[in-house]
């Protein structure tokens, strides 16, 4: 079996390229499931999805079109799970501006054309939490139509491989709109409350609810390290969400917090890490609309190795970024500071 679930499935290379390798699998006689987000998805030809259909595919869109009550409830998450026995989780949507790092190809990106694919991270998780992505992919499917049948529900379980050496890992699924759950803040908050060194932040859309934010100043006022890495305006596929990111800055760098802002091609990742031990990987963004609006998942990895990496990466990201320090927050213009107001005021919702 197959099951993807993603945000944006465009039908640009990378979509119609991924689609057809789904359509050929399923043809095969391999159980082919896929979600998408049909606001998400707005840029993607309703015939790609067709086109699976008649493959085999059995392809089910959540939202925009029948739900219009909730056209502000999406569902962010990003499974990819295989014979339930493998599972990619991250950041990444299936479109090309994330597909060709490095490779100078022209992506989609700000409406324009684009030199280099966006910053992300996506994990490849074997063993027994690949059975915590399935439930939370089926959970999911149930509220889009009929469930599996039992006799092929079996099959999506199949029993684990334990690793040796492996991590452990916590699969945990945010779902305000079904559940009114918590659960993806609770997780960041456990973490930065129990660091005690350092905490590292690779975030696409920074804008911190209050307790987070309250969180991460305390944690910088107690002596941690706390870094941060997001996009800056000129990087942000969406600018004003970097104007209203702006204005709660000014009381995060005062308490400590390293900001920096990218150079450079878009930055989607959401990743953070904890003392060198601790890590959390997935599509949740440090934002309102994450806490509150949209669907996600996040993966805790309790192991050093997968935090080294990824300070090493977060590391590297800062050399194409310019910190925001206090000086270049009091530089600006009280216009600027106008702008970024006004756009916080509705911070809840980007």
């Amino acid at each position: 079996s197959i099951h993807l679930h993603t945000f944006i499935f465009n039908d640009d290379e990378t979509g119609r390229d991924l689609a057809g390798r789904l359509a050929e699998k399923a043809a095969s006689g391999v159980d082919v499931r896929v979600i998408y987000d049909e606001l998400g998805s707005n840029r993607a030809d309703e015939s790609m999805f067709n086109m699976m259909r008649e493959a085999g595919v059995d392809v089910r869109g959540y939202g925009a079109l029948y739900e219009v009550w909730d056209l502000n409830d999406r569902w962010h998450e990003k499974h990819l799970i295989v014979d339930g026995a493998t599972s990619i989780e991250g950041g990444m949507n299936i479109a090309d501006e994330y597909a060709f790092g490095g490779s100078g190809r022209r992506v989609f990106t700000r409406g324009e054309t684009g030199e280099q694919a966006w910053r992300d991270v996506d994990l490849k998780l074997q063993g027994p939490a690949v059975h915590d992505t399935q439930r939370a992919f089926m959970s999911n499917w149930r509220e889009l139509g009929a469930d599996v049948s039992r006799a092929k529900k079996s099959a999506l379980y199949p029993k684990p491989v334990i690793l040796e050496n492996g991590a452990k890992v916590r699969v945990v699924q945010h779902r305000p709109e079904e559940d009114g759950d918590h659960n993806t803040d609770n997780l960041y908050l456990n973490a930065i409350n129990s660091a005690q060194t350092r905490i590292r932040i690779e975030n696409a859309y920074f804008l911190p609810p209050e307790p987070l934010r309250e969180a991460l100043m305390a944690a910088a006022q107690r002596g941690v390290d706390v870094q941060v890495l997001t996009n800056s305006k000129a990087s942000n596929d969406t600018g004003f969400v970097s104007d209203a990111a702006r204005y709660f800055m000014d009381d995060l760098v005062d308490a400590g917090v390293k900001i920096f802002e990218r150079r450079g091609s878009t930055l989607h990742s959401k990743t953070a890490s904890f003392d060198g031990k601790y890590s959390l990987v997935g599509s949740h963004n440090l934002n309102g609309r994450s806490s509150g609006r949209d669907s996600e998942v996040v993966l805790g990895i309790d192991q050093a190795d997968v935090a080294k990496q990824l300070d090493t990466r977060f590391a590297e990201g800062i050399k194409q970024a310019d910190a925001v320090t206090k000086e270049v927050l009091e530089d600006e213009s009280f216009f600027t500071n106008l702008r970024q107001f006004a756009f916080a005021q509705f911070a809840w919702t980007f």
